[in-house]
């Protein structure tokens, strides 16, 4: 299972969609916002530090109060530093001691991670690789980095990439001696690049000493060859011709081989849910996974568990949804549960050796390394987790395509009525994702705003995400689109909120102000703009509209702009400036309500450093169990 969401974490963080979705939410380094789903679209990998400097045993340890962000963060830091004693330890001299390379890839999962251990595996199979070899008389010059899409860019490329390219497309096949030799690295540059094509691959190909060699450690994780190259981008008839050449299929129990390929390829074609592709290239493609299937190649695929196929090598190659599964079965036939998967050498008693052997070095490693008193934080943070689970049992309430009224909603949790909205919103704003409002922003953007009248006239469903657009992005056209008709009556502070500018800044609000817009304005909901500052806890924003005394607002039927602050410090986790963005709303003497000291009662049990600074200031805030209870229920994150 831990495999499983490994896997499927860094599948979402290549897709850009990191969501956070346990019973206690993490709190997050960055600005949070609500989201189509009613979840918090967040970054919710902590900070990266660098490696913390060691620490003199005389030098007093700052005093550690655990809180759902400080453990998060210190959670990370040190796997962050256990990791860094893999990276920094050579490993090799434990081969000599009579550990198998099994061993010592069983021993890096167990206390690191799998990718970790792929990556020392695939650099250990690599070693003797010509490029290799060549860097230990050259000294590290011979560079050929084809890690990913991004290297196959000739304005992204290296000088060895250059110059191998700049051969094939002159037809010249390199001859002579290192560092002027063709290696095979540079073979796999030329497939990875689909302006080469496949006759000058195969002369190129010919022209190497062994054919058949490995690939340096600079290529992308688990390309063993030429081979894996072709069959990595596609390049199926040239896969078969290399094999009909000598070059060998190599698989590994741990990293995968040309059948993972073959399936990244898959994925590449059809995506997560199997629905793109042309029929004849998925077909085409299918039909290649069948023929390496003939050759008895498998497949290093996760444990199934709920549906999802998945690689399980670390470095996550493909990743197929449930329904993906499902699709590709419905549109050709294909089940890939039916593919044949590897199955790993387990662990042994030499492997439970090693790491007993390794856990005293990488333990003082991370003590020399700032965490001397790792195991009492571990302790401090155990508990406190506990003891907020203990407390706080929300119910996670999916409302997006609830029915019941605003006021239904704010009476169970006023925050749920703010998801809702956020739920409807995203749907308007997804218009700004099609290919026929595009064209009527780039007229915005350049000014042509009759063009821009012309096209709304048709589609006046638009007009709002259009005003909202150019407010946001040129605050200073303000004059010149009222004068075009251009700003919608209809205004919802929602769509500043995009999940990536996440509100309005001050320096957009100043010029808004400059340019005559009302800051004063409220939108369809009877919000203000302190919505905007407050949804992405922006204290800069929030004081500048606080100077203009823009007006609060209180419905009966929706959080007001203290409950949202407290909501996204306490429930969310966002705690940062909390006390003075609360400070800011206080001074317009909201009236205190009972959901404002509920909140207050979480914050008090998850942030109380927070929590008190803003009791010491503001005592009407004050909660406890007498007067207040823990939230029970909150918007599905």
């Amino acid at each position: 299972m831990r495999g499983m969401v490994v896997v499927i974490g860094v599948a979402l963080v290549a897709c850009g969609l990191w969501f956070y979705a346990t019973v206690e939410p993490v709190d997050n380094t960055t600005i949070l916002t609500e989201n189509a789903s009613d979840q918090v679209a967040i970054n919710s990998l902590p900070k990266k530090n660098a490696l913390p400097a060691t620490r003199a045993d005389n030098t007093p340890e700052e005093t550690f109060i655990p809180t759902t962000n400080r453990c998060a963060q210190f959670r990370y830091d040190l796997n962050h530093t256990k990791s860094k004693f893999f990276e920094q330890t050579d490993l090799t001299p434990y081969l000599d001691k009579g550990y198998s390379a099994d061993d010592i890839t069983l021993a890096i999962i167990l206390m690191d991670s799998r990718l970790s251990a792929v990556r020392w595996r695939d650099t250990y199979r690599k070693q003797f690789s010509p490029i290799n070899q060549a860097n230990k008389i050259y000294g590290g010059q011979i560079k050929s980095d084809n890690r990913g899409w991004i290297s196959r860019s000739p304005f992204a490329s290296d000088a060895r990439t250059r110059w191998v390219l700049k051969k094939a497309r002159a037809g010249e096949v390199p001859v002579g001696t290192l560092p002027d030799a063709l290696l095979p690295d540079d073979v796999a540059t030329l497939i990875l690049n689909q302006s080469i094509g496949d006759d000058t691959i195969k002369q190129f190909a010919l022209a190497l000493d062994d054919i058949n060699a490995s690939l340096g450690d600079e290529q992308a994780l688990g390309m063993l060859n030429i081979l894996d190259a072709a069959i990595w981008v596609g390049r199926n008839d040239l896969a078969r011709w290399l094999m009909k050449q000598g070059v060998t299929l190599q698989s590994d129990p741990f990293i995968g081989g040309p059948l993972d390929f073959a399936l990244d390829r898959l994925h590449q074609l059809v995506g997560m849910t199997g629905s793109g592709g042309k029929p004849k290239d998925v077909t085409r493609q299918l039909a290649f996974i069948d023929y390496l299937i003939g050759l008895e190649q498998q497949a290093t695929v996760a444990p199934f568990e709920n549906g999802y196929f998945v690689n399980n090598t670390g470095r996550s190659s493909y990743f197929f949804k449930p329904e993906g599964v499902s699709s590709i079965l419905e549109r050709f036939g294909y089940n890939l549960f039916a593919i044949p998967k590897t199955i790993p050498p387990t662990k042994t008693a030499k492997t439970t050796q090693l790491m007993d052997e390794l856990s005293a070095q990488q333990q003082t490693y991370v003590s020399d390394n700032g965490y001397a008193t790792a195991i009492k934080k571990q302790a401090q943070c155990k508990d406190y987790r506990a003891n907020v689970k203990h407390h706080w049992k929300p119910m996670f309430i999916d409302v997006g395509e609830s029915e019941e009224t605003d006021k239904s909603l704010f009476n169970r949790a006023p925050e749920l009525v703010s998801c809702r909205r956020s739920y409807r919103n995203f749907k308007d704003k997804n218009v700004g994702r099609t290919s026929e409002f595009r064209p009527i922003m780039t007229s915005g953007i350049n000014g042509n705003y009759s063009s821009v009248a012309s096209a709304l006239n048709a589609a006046p469903e638009w007009l709002p995400l259009f005003t909202h657009r150019m407010l946001e992005r040129w605050p200073k056209r303000y004059p010149e689109l009222v004068n075009m008709g251009l700003i919608s009556d209809d205004l919802n502070y929602l769509f500043f909120d995009d999940g990536i500018t996440r509100g309005l800044t001050a320096s957009t609000l100043h010029k808004l102000n400059e340019s005559g817009f009302d800051l004063h304005t409220l939108d369809r909901y009877g919000r203000s703009l302190l919505f905007t500052a407050i949804q992405a806890m922006n204290l800069e924003a929030l004081t500048f509209l606080v100077e203009q005394n823009v007006p609060y607002y209180q419905p009966g039927d929706a959080p007001d702009p203290l409950y949202q602050a407290l909501y996204f410090a306490a429930t969310r986790g966002h705690e940062q400036n909390a006390y003075e963005i609360v400070s800011q709303l206080m001074s317009y003497q909201p009236t205190i309500t009972q959901a404002h000291l509920n909140q207050m009662l979480l914050l008090k049990l998850r942030f109380r450093q927070t929590y008190d600074n803003i009791v010491d200031t503001f005592p009407a805030l004050a909660s406890d169990e007498d007067s207040a209870v823990y939230p029970k229920e909150t918007c599905r994150l």
